[in-house]
């Protein structure tokens, strides 16, 4: 792995912040875990923004992704303080990265200053927009991008409805080259959104990456198979142990 994880911890801590990520929740019982293995950015102990960002294995499969396809122009939908987005900067110190947030919340609008202002700190091209999907995906990519995206991270609202809807606002604005990563798909019920996604869009190949603790997943095109299928087999698990680890799952249960 590159340093861009060394370098995005170093980048927050000299600004003041503290980060915790990628923890265990057998390591802190009693804490609520479903939080533990997603990236949360502290100041003087005070979590600065509910959302939080992609854990550390969710980046390197990122980076083994952009390693790979070097996408020059980079949309990201949901930025809370900015751990993904900044990421992805340094991922890609040639690209343009630029993130919306809808901002309901007060530390989301404060995430898209810091985010920005850290952004200025790094090599990439980095800027945070307040900015709904998908009312304004058309208008933000074509006033902050020359030609359309070569990567796109969902990661906004979790619902179903705005999983299919961030989709099509992107597709609508992006290359036919274009890569869709899309986070939380398994842990907040969106697989069947996903299925849809992947059903009505033959043209890509489509896969749940259940070695990712949020159960994110990948759509891309056909003609990256060969670059990219082995590191997506390397993040997600095949059909059989799939319904293995159902079957046993449903047998503990039951014991």
């Amino acid at each position: 792995m590159s340093s861009f994880l060394v370098d995005l911890v170093h980048l927050y801590e000299k600004n003041g912040y503290e980060v915790q990520s990628s923890l265990s929740p057998l390591h802190f019982p009693g804490f609520k875990s479903a939080y533990l293995p997603f990236s949360y950015i502290y100041l003087n102990g005070t979590k600065m923004c509910k959302g939080g960002g992609l854990a550390i294995s969710e980046l390197m499969f990122v980076n083994c992704i952009t390693s790979i396809i070097k996408p020059k122009n980079i949309f990201v939908i949901g930025n809370s303080f900015g751990w993904t987005t900044l990421a992805l900067g340094l991922m890609c110190p040639t690209s343009r990265v630029v993130a919306i947030d809808v901002c309901w919340r007060p530390d989301e609008t404060y995430g898209i200053e810091i985010t920005n202002k850290l952004g200025r700190q790094i090599e990439a091209e980095i800027r945070a927009i307040k900015a709904k999907s998908p009312d304004d995906v058309s208008d933000v990519v074509k006033n902050n991008f020359k030609g359309g995206i070569d990567l796109v991270l969902i990661d906004g609202g979790h619902t179903p409805q705005q999983q299919t809807a961030d989709f099509a606002a992107c597709k609508s604005s992006a290359n036919e080259t274009c890569i869709y990563l899309f986070h939380d798909v398994i842990n907040f019920q969106m697989v069947n959104s996903f299925a849809e996604i992947a059903a009505q869009n033959n043209h890509l190949i489509s896969s749940i990456l259940f070695r990712t603790p949020s159960g994110m997943a990948i759509s891309y095109p056909k003609e990256y198979v060969e670059k990219l299928s082995g590191t997506v087999n390397a993040f997600t698990e095949s059909d059989e142990r799939v319904r293995a680890l159902h079957s046993e799952g449903r047998k503990n249960i039951s014991d």
